[in-house]
């Protein structure tokens, strides 16, 4: 390379903490390099990329960045993934240097600089939009977790902001240190999975989210509760191990799945890096949204030289404050206010195989900066352009030099003084907050060397959200009468290490006058230690010290938000008191440290059976409470009732001997609009009580005929679970018929089941079968014996066979993970065809969660299943999401084929189905047809095909064979 070159220097993290994500963002850096100097260069001249190690640290990525720009004579620096390294360098590096400074990573939005760029997403660009997006699918209690630094803590605030405008609950929110021990994550995990959340949103880096991850889905709450983070991606997954992988939901502005021509020409030109073996899954080759970032920040760049003509700084930051540029994830463009992109982000979850479906697009996104750091981005100084005045420039540096001398000159004269007013740690300042002396304790405190601190702002030892508030305070302060203000006056505030981790401070400030100026001593003090303490004894008042569940001061409050959330949802709410029979008598004959034992197992037990975001709660001795929100059906209460019942008769062997216990549960349902919290309280001890009465071990509701509706449907259940094996459950054949030709083309499987009591009609065992998860296993075996007659028909008749069976599908039966892998095991067992089976869906069902379905229904359609929609038009089926699903025929139930209350209506939403099939290359079948005129009417409109009673009704598998034997 020659000297006319022009240079671009990037920092990955090559070594530490983030030092996984080197080779990705090495790789996508080169191949923006390689694609700008394909296409000419920067201003006629190569672009030299140059690669520095920012060491995951700020002590290192410092150095790094002053490296670049003085040594390497770099135009412009691009950096640095963690955000501690990241504030260092736009502060110490890029700001007095005034170098434009480009960052590839998410971020918290912390940095307000006239030099900074940021081509990651900000908080509203991802966590605004994750969190409602799984609230609306996994329920309203989260947990948030994260390492103890700027970017987790920033993220979080965003998170639970957001949360809370959903009226939602933070059910726990904690920070580790960095290289988090395995025994503190796992009483993290233990705290998570008594705190009745439905999601978890851990923010952690690195090898310390591996662990997590790994030691989450060990302890069994991947079952319990949905997880979603705004940084896990391809190259976190190649970490872990395969059985952990699936099942992540994640946001961000990239992922290598997204499918866009750009992103296909980026694989290309990765698949050829050097070290490159193959692309993921398949070999080493990752693209994350760190190095998508940093692909954009070298385009941006180049694009930005090019626009402006020159390298020169003020002309470049005008270039790159308007720049737009193409990337894998679309287009991305610089917000000229924010200085931070417009991005577009998704949201996805993680496959066994380590790539990830995109399941929701949220569009490109304008940037707004957090409101934790908007006052500081507002006020910001930094923002204003640099004087073209360089006599002045040089006047003003040489008269605070001098200043600065004089001070320094005062302080040597004073430092006994100094000392005298230090409590623990020390560091004295100009007015300007300049630090100009500081002791040995103050270095310690903060984990910077002597020479580092002196001539450092002081604001930088605080978080970046409280700088600009703490420098309008120095100011107030250096103004006012007061000489001192103590501790007590100040009030609590963190301090933040060289490290980028926070800790709480008590801070006092005291100033005295040398001369013409001000000096200012703060005083500090770490007081971590009562800040754990007071912690400790917050979460004491709100939780049972024996079984650490939440104790009836927290359940209250979060009954009563539920109650809340339930005057916007029809959903109600639900409690189950739990008294365990007989626990007096063991405690008694055993002895106390027995008694708690058993009291920890029950808890145990009640913990591992309730449902995903369930409030467990302990009051006091062998009372429990459960909270459940979003019960459609009181059976769901009373089939958790049933499976705490069953556990809890288990026997618990404690010193080798079994002892033996039982449950009276009492249950209340009830709604914010009808019912307070202390009316649930005392209707669910009520039916404790009832449930006591007769004899124990069992479950009672307080409203009496929800108790009997119940009862009858658990026994519904319980039969229908033993329907199988006693062969009580059989299908008839309803044969489907050409309109044309009159002749039988196809057949649909319809369930029967043939109870002991008498024959139970579908429309009443189906709903109850789905909502209790029965429909699952009855499902598949439906599928199944399609198969089998699939087979049959084609080894009987060869080339007259049957066109097709159709099978009514359960959208549970092809939910991750043995869905699909059932249905296939069914086609090899019985050597089916999958191109004569129809898979029918419900509408309504499909339109619950659309992005699951398409990539459901494309997997099954790229089997070579025929896919069909069920009842079409009864439901909300926009055109657009028509035409995203791999449909081949859609069918029409009986209240649009002949609906006599609604003649006019049903034929004009007839004849619109039938134009859009005709439109759209769609097969229609209308089923429930009931007169010859109705018929008539539906061949005049080009109905292909007739499902009713009219023509056949449903028929014995011996009747339909020998039917359509006759036909043949």
């Amino acid at each position: 390379m020659t000297q006319s070159n022009i240079r671009i220097g990037i920092m990955p993290p090559l070594s530490g903490l983030a030092g996984m994500y080197g080779h990705d963002i090495s790789w996508a850096a080169r191949i923006a390099c390689q694609e700008i100097n394909e296409t000419g260069g920067i201003l006629g001249v190569p672009l030299e990329l140059v690669i520095e190690d920012d060491g995951s640290l700020p002590g290192t990525a410092v150095p790094a960045a002053f490296n670049l720009i003085h040594n390497r004579h770099c135009r412009a620096i691009v950096g640095n993934l963690l955000s501690n390294a990241r504030i260092a360098v736009a502060q110490q590096v890029a700001e007095p240097l005034k170098t434009p400074y480009l960052n590839f990573a998410f971020n918290e939005g912390s940095i307000s600089s006239r030099y900074f760029f940021n081509f990651g997403a900000l908080p509203n660009q991802q966590i605004d939009k994750m969190i409602p997006a799984m609230a609306q699918r996994h329920g309203l209690k989260m947990y948030f977790a994260g390492s103890n630094y700027e970017w987790p803590r920033g993220s979080i605030d965003a998170a639970i902001r957001a949360l809370n405008r959903l009226d939602g609950d933070v059910v726990g929110e904690d920070y580790l240190p960095l290289h988090a021990s395995t025994t503190e994550i796992d009483l993290l995990l233990e705290r998570v999975e008594r705190s009745g959340a439905n999601v978890f949103v851990p923010y952690f880096v690195g090898g310390d989210q591996i662990e997590l991850l790994t030691r989450f889905c060990a302890s069994g709450l991947k079952q319990k509760m949905a997880i979603v983070m705004g940084h896990c991606d391809e190259v976190l997954m190649q970490q872990l191990l395969p059985e952990i992988r699936a099942g992540f939901y994640v946001s961000n502005s990239y992922f290598m799945s997204i499918d866009t021509p750009q992103n296909d020409d980026y694989m290309k030109r990765l698949a050829k890096m050097p070290g490159v073996n193959g692309i993921w899954p398949r070999g080493n080759g990752v693209v994350t949204h760190f190095g998508e970032g940093a692909y954009l920040c070298v385009h941006a760049f180049a694009k930005a030289v090019n626009l402006a003509g020159t390298t020169e700084t003020e002309a470049l930051i005008h270039a790159l404050e308007r720049v737009h540029v193409l990337g894998p994830q679309g287009w991305v463009q610089m917000d000229t206010l924010t200085h931070h992109a417009y991005v577009n982000t998704f949201l996805a979850r993680s496959k066994t195989d380590g790539t990830f479906d995109i399941i929701e697009r949220f569009g490109n996104i304008p940037p707004a900066i957090p409101e934790r750091y908007r006052k500081q981005a507002g006020q910001s100084a930094i923002v204003a352009p640099a004087t073209d005045d360089q006599t002045a420039d040089d006047q003003a540096t040489d008269n605070q030099a001098a200043l600065h001398d004089a001070v320094n000159s005062a302080f040597m004269g004073n430092a006994q003084q100094i000392l005298a007013m230090a409590d623990i740690a020390v560091i004295a300042t100009d007015e300007d907050g300049i630090i100009r002396q500081v002791n040995a304790h103050g270095c310690q405190m903060f984990g910077y060397g002597t020479e580092e601190l002196m001539g450092m702002s002081v604001h930088l030892l605080l978080p970046p959200e409280q700088r600009m508030r703490h420098a309008d305070m120095v100011r107030s302060f250096v103004k006012s009468a007061d000489m001192q203000r103590l501790m007590s006056r100040r009030g609590n505030v963190a301090g933040c290490r060289k490290d980028g981790t926070t800790f709480p401070l008590k801070a006092s400030i005291g100033k005295f006058r040398e001369g013409d100026h001000w000096v200012l001593v703060v005083t500090l003090r770490d007081i971590s230690e009562l800040a754990r303490s007071e912690e400790f004894s917050l979460w004491q008042a709100t939780h049972h010290t024996l079984t650490q569940l939440p104790n009836r001061k927290l359940l209250r409050d979060r009954l009563n938000h539920a109650l809340l959330r339930t005057r916007r949802q029809n959903y109600n709410v639900a409690l189950l008191f739990i008294d365990l029979d007989g626990f007096k008598l063991v405690s008694d004959t055993h002895g106390r440290e027995t008694g708690d034992k058993l009291l920890k197992v029950a808890a145990n037990r009640l913990q591992e059976k309730v449902r995903p975001g369930d409030t467990v709660a302990h009051l006091v001795d062998d009372e429990f409470v459960i909270l459940c929100e979003q019960v459609e059906q009181p059976t769901m209460v009373a089939l958790l009732a049933e499976r705490l019942n069953r556990v809890l008769r288990e026997p618990v062997v404690i010193d080798r001997f079994p002892l033996y216990l039982t449950a009276s549960i009492g249950i209340a349902v009830g709604h914010g609009s009808t019912h307070s919290a202390d009316d649930l309280l005392r209707s669910v001890n009520t039916a404790m009580q009832d449930a006591r009465q007769p004899r124990r071990d069992g479950w009672y509701f307080f409203n009496g005929s929800l108790d009997a509706r119940a009862r009858q449907k658990i026994s519904m259940i319980q039969g229908l679970q033993a329907a199988m094996k006693a062969s009580e459950l059989s299908l008839d054949l309803q044969p489907i018929v050409d309109v044309r030709s009159n002749a039988i083309v196809g057949a649909e499987l319809l369930l029967r089941w043939h109870a002991p009591g008498g024959d139970i009609p579908p429309d009443v065992f189906i709903p109850i079968a789905e909502s209790s998860g029965a429909i699952v296993p009855i499902g598949n075996w439906v599928f199944d014996q399609a198969c089998r007659l699939e087979a049959q028909s084609r080894e009987r008749w060869g080339n007259q066979a049957l066109g097709y069976f159709s099978v009514n599908m359960s959208t549970r039966q092809i939910q991750p993970p043995n869905g699909i892998t059932d249905i296939e095991n069914s086609l090899r067992r019985h050597a089916a065809m999958p191109e004569r089976i129809m898979l029918e869906f419900a509408e309504s069902a499909l339109m619950t969660d659309i992005e699951s379905s398409l990539q459901t229904l494309h997997s099954l359609a790229r089997l070579g299943f025929v896919i069909a929609i069920d009842d079409f038009g009864a439901g909300q089926t926009s055109l657009a999401h028509l035409g995203r699903l791999p449909v081949n025929l859609l069918k029409i139930g009986r209240g649009i084929v002949s609906h006599p209350a609604r003649q006019d209506d049903s034929q004009t939403t007839l004849r619109g189905i039938m134009s859009l099939g005709q439109a759209m290359n769609l097969k229609i079948v209308a089923k429930g047809v009931e007169t010859p005129q109705a018929l008539e009417e539906l061949q005049a409109l080009g109905c292909h095909y007739i499902q009713s009673y009219l023509l056949h009704p449903p028929l014995l598998t011996a009747q339909f064979w020998q039917t359509y034997q006759q036909q043949s």
